[in-house]
């Protein structure tokens, strides 16, 4: 009698594992909340500004929040979203400022192959801005020298930086990101004007990406924005705006340089306006964290006025705390043609999650 009944258990538990392995397989999704907390005391005196002591919200990096997820649909295949937010920790407010909107960083979805990479539509990231932070050695960093000359202009300064006033993101965009062959990839972008003064956008890069070597080139052209090219600010239409740069990195363990340089040509009826950047950097280990410098030269040739030259120099030590944590001192000189240098410091904590 007992051997009967373990035998019909055993084909019990067989049936109801044939029935189990019968059933479709579920998709294996994932969720996850992500971000950086960054914020400084931060003495800020830029060329030709007034000194300003502040507690300052995304130094080393943006302060940012997100969600993001994927779906394996089978086959190699997902489906991939990711939301992000900027915050400013000093206030509480969401955005780098009031003209953010609430997802400003990322917004998008897509589908993403092993074998054929990568599609987005959304706001995203643009590949000359990838560029830009992957061979420089304060990255994203408002204090990263070729960030400053590239994204983040000046009002009291008579020169407008480079290609940045299309932001670091585009909306309205697809994107295509090819797998990785060997260290080898592609991307492309494209966004669309829409009836605004955003302008007509396309942008694509080339990397090859090692342990050791790094190198990488992108180029982006833009139609119809509006651009603020001199002081006091005039903001006309452009026809033109086009920009290429190339990048390079090595580690060589003990020290990891970097080198960048852009040329950027922006133009109207009776107007054209050149800009040259190049940016030299360093990432030293140290202890339990890195020395960190970057040194960015940028000159400006315009219709009608008179070149102009601007020279920025970042150095500070960053130590990590924790693999999530650290602590940073950075300093920065800054000088432009005709103005007054302007120095600043930054004493700040940063926590990633």
């Amino acid at each position: 009698m007992r051997t009967t009944k373990c035998k019909a258990a055993a084909l019990s538990a067989l049936g109801a594992a044939s029935a189990l392995l019968a059933l479709p397989a579920f998709a294996q999704d994932s969720v996850n909340v992500y971000g950086s907390l960054d914020v400084a005391a931060y003495s800020k005196q830029l060329s030709g500004e007034k000194r300003t002591k502040t507690l300052t919200s995304g130094i080393l990096n943006a302060s940012r929040w997100g969600v993001r997820g994927s779906e394996d649909l089978g086959d190699g295949l997902r489906a991939r979203f990711d939301l992000s937010s900027y915050i400013r920790l000093d206030t509480g407010e969401s955005g780098r400022s009031a003209a953010d909107g609430f997802w400003a960083r990322y917004a998008w979805v897509g589908l993403e192959s092993s074998r054929w990479g990568l599609g987005r539509l959304g706001r995203i990231s643009t590949p000359n801005f990838i560029n830009t932070i992957r061979f420089n050695p304060f990255a994203d960093s408002s204090l990263a020298p070729v960030f400053m000359h590239t994204y983040l202009p000046s009002a009291a300064q008579p020169m407008m930086t480079s290609h940045g006033t299309s932001d670091t993101m585009w909306a309205n965009s697809l994107a295509y990101n090819t797998p990785s062959w060997g260290g080898f990839e592609a991307a492309l972008q494209a966004a669309a004007g829409e009836g605004t003064t955003a302008g007509r956008r396309l942008g694509a890069s080339a990397t090859y990406l090692s342990n050791s070597l790094s190198i990488g080139v992108s180029v982006e052209d833009l139609t119809g924005m509006n651009m603020s090219f001199a002081k006091p600010p005039v903001v006309q239409p452009i026809k033109t705006d086009r920009a290429a740069q190339i990048g390079v990195a090595y580690d060589f363990q003990v020290v990891k340089l970097f080198g960048q340089y852009q040329r950027t040509r922006l133009e109207n009826t009776g107007l054209q306006v050149k800009l040259a950047t190049s940016q030299l950097g360093a990432s030293v280990p140290f202890g339990l964290g890195r020395f960190l410098v970057s040194v960015a030269h940028t000159t400006k040739d315009q219709t009608a006025l008179a070149d102009i030259k601007r020279d920025t120099v970042s150095a500070g030590y960053d130590y990590n705390l924790s693999k999530r944590t650290d602590l940073y001192a950075v300093a920065v000189t800054d000088k432009v043609s005709n103005l007054n240098r302007g120095t600043g410091v930054a004493l700040g904590i940063r926590h990633n999650f």
